[in-house]
């Protein structure tokens, strides 16, 4: 049975971030560093010391993969003349998807400091009309045939190419449907039945998300401030290790958060038969659950029942809350409303990031999640003591 692209979306997000937490990190003795390193020509101390100086370390990243070549004014010279854009216009770009604050320029900002991300980013913002050139460069890539083939595929996923007028973003949009495609439902799908969450669930609660208007700037705004408050958190075992002001911010996050979803929660404590309510306010300052599992119950605002998942202590890890931010700080370059410029030559078909048609669907996802795992990643780290 064909599954939606919206259910698609959902159980590979929930893959990821329902499966038990391992947080790895890299470090400075690997040798994998080190060749990295000797590929970019850079010294392993000037390369910490330019992480630092934008407030970054090492541990910051899983892997080598998510590491690139600081950002130099050689690679923001090449890019300008790339893009044939002014420093002034590149700036201003930058600004307005949210990369650098007014008044900074692209070698001040902390969140794009490697020359690989300025590059995807500006590929990403500034976008080629479709045309017979690109449009067969796309083809050929994607080995169809005829563009009615290509067509077809599309409306398997209820998508048309009329819905697109850069060929990046159809670019991207096939890119996705076909990671989508290789998805193993059968195993994403025990994993749903293991926290008790159903495709009627799934669905009532994106139908909730679809009611929200998350290209509204002011929404948006508000879900980036939430996601740069919540990667302020180092990781901790209990709310022992948080100060007062801490926990009263992560209450504050999560309040903020309830309200943007037009979200409220119930939670209980469960074990052999017995339903105990619990707050979040106590949730947040438990060491140990003893034995009880957490169920938690999802409503709209306007008292409609979505879902009801349940979590035992060993499922989640303790980076959630920094992971989350970051994912959503990655879907706003999906929603932001591109500028428009265009370019005069063709671009290299390649994937990366998702298409802005299918916007609603991974923000949706995102924000989901980090709803859902709000209630419970304060929960992630407990200890089931003296269970039976």
């Amino acid at each position: 049975m064909k599954k939606s692209i919206l259910t698609g979306i959902l159980v590979f997000v929930l893959s990821l971030t329902a499966l038990p937490g391992f947080s790895f990190a890299v470090e400075q003795n690997d040798p994998n560093l080190d060749k990295f390193l000797a590929s970019i020509n850079w010294e392993k101390q000037a390369y910490i010391d330019y992480l630092s100086s934008k407030e970054w370390t090492l541990e910051d990243f899983d892997s080598i993969d998510q590491l690139g070549t600081p950002l130099t004014e050689e690679a923001v010279q090449s890019v300008l003349a790339e893009y044939n854009l002014s420093r002034e216009e590149l700036n201003e770009l930058l600004i307005e998807n949210g990369d650098i604050e007014i008044g900074e320029d692209v070698l001040d900002g902390t969140y794009l400091i490697f020359s690989e991300e300025l590059i995807d980013s500006i590929d990403f913002y500034i976008g080629t009309p479709i045309n017979d050139t690109n449009l067969q460069e796309l083809l050929d890539y994607y080995e169809f045939d005829t563009v009615d083939q290509l067509e077809a595929f599309l409306n398997s996923y209820d998508d048309s190419i009329e819905n697109y007028e850069f060929i990046e973003d159809l670019d991207l949009a096939l890119d996705f449907y076909m990671n989508v495609g290789e998805i193993d439902f059968e195993e994403i799908y025990d994993l749903f039945d293991q926290i008790g969450l159903t495709e009627q669930e799934i669905e009532a609660i994106f139908t909730h998300l679809e009611t929200l208007d998350f290209e509204d700037p002011a929404s948006l705004d508000k879900l980036l401030e939430l996601s740069e408050r919540m990667i302020q958190f180092e990781e901790f075992e209990s709310a022992e290790e948080l100060t007062a002001e801490q926990i009263a911010e992560l209450l504050d996050i999560f309040d903020d958060l309830l309200d943007l979803l037009h979200l409220d929660t119930k939670y209980y404590l469960v074990k052999d038969g017995e339903k105990k309510p619990i707050t979040f306010d106590t949730l947040l300052t438990m060491d140990t659950t003893n034995g009880y599992d957490l169920l938690i119950e999802l409503y709209s605002t306007s008292g409609q029942f979505l879902a009801d998942i349940l979590f035992t202590a060993e499922m989640v890890g303790s980076d959630i809350i920094q992971e989350t931010g970051r994912d959503i700080i990655e879907a706003k370059e999906i929603v932001t409303t591109k500028p428009v410029v265009t370019k005069e030559h063709i671009q290299t078909v390649k994937g990366g990031k998702l298409p802005k048609t299918a916007s609603n669907y991974p923000l949706n996802t995102l924000i989901g999640i980090g709803f859902v795992m709000g209630g419970f990643l304060l929960f992630r780290k407990f200890k089931v003591r003296g269970t039976n």
